[in-house]
């Protein structure tokens, strides 16, 4: 019996022997490091998709607004409420640039239906201010393009929070019916 004691207590100082010990210790650390670094670049991949995508939204609001600038006269003037208008030849050039920025902005994945719409209405901008410089002074005519506009305005807007739910972006709609949106950045 002593025989088998001994194996029983060689068995037991080696299952805690230091170098045991000091192993099982490294493969911890190396699992915990490795989850830590997971984390890490899986949160990175996360704050770049957010970056680019609220890049996106902030070029594509800017365009938006830029453009609607360029033709509010000529909204005025369709509505009535301003009696003369007059075409610049260079707000026509402007309106055409900012129609190809729209063209080239590069949109992510969720956001392409958002960049069709808003390109829809750049393109109707800038067709609403072309046909008054061709000659097409009717201001029927001009009401009914930036009513069109005003549509593809609703749905632009039912686009980008469409994109947005499915992005899984953080925002919400404040009561003037203004987006504001949250993203993670470092």
């Amino acid at each position: 019996m002593s025989f088998k004691r001994k194996i029983e207590e060689s068995t037991e100082e080696e299952f805690f022997s230091l170098d045991r010990i000091i192993t099982y210790f490294l493969i911890a650390c190396t699992l915990i490091i490795g989850v830590l670094t997971f984390l890490l670049f899986h949160d990175g991949i996360s704050v770049n998709k957010e970056k680019r995508i609220s890049e996106y939204i902030s070029t594509s609001d800017r365009l938006l607004k830029e453009t609607k600038l360029l033709t509010e006269p000529l909204m005025l003037y369709a509505n009535g409420e301003n009696n003369s208008f007059t075409l610049v030849d260079e707000d026509l050039e402007s309106l055409k640039q900012r129609m190809a920025e729209g063209k080239g902005l590069d949109a992510p994945r969720e956001f392409l239906e958002h960049k069709d719409t808003m390109n829809a209405i750049l393109a109707e901008r800038y067709a609403a201010f072309y046909g008054y410089s061709l000659g097409n002074r009717s201001r029927t005519a001009a009401e009914a393009k930036f009513a069109g506009i005003d549509l593809l305005m609703e749905e632009e807007k039912n686009n980008l929070i469409a994109a947005m739910d499915q992005a899984k972006i953080n925002y919400e709609l404040l009561e003037d019916g203004t987006i504001r949106f949250y993203f993670k950045s470092y």
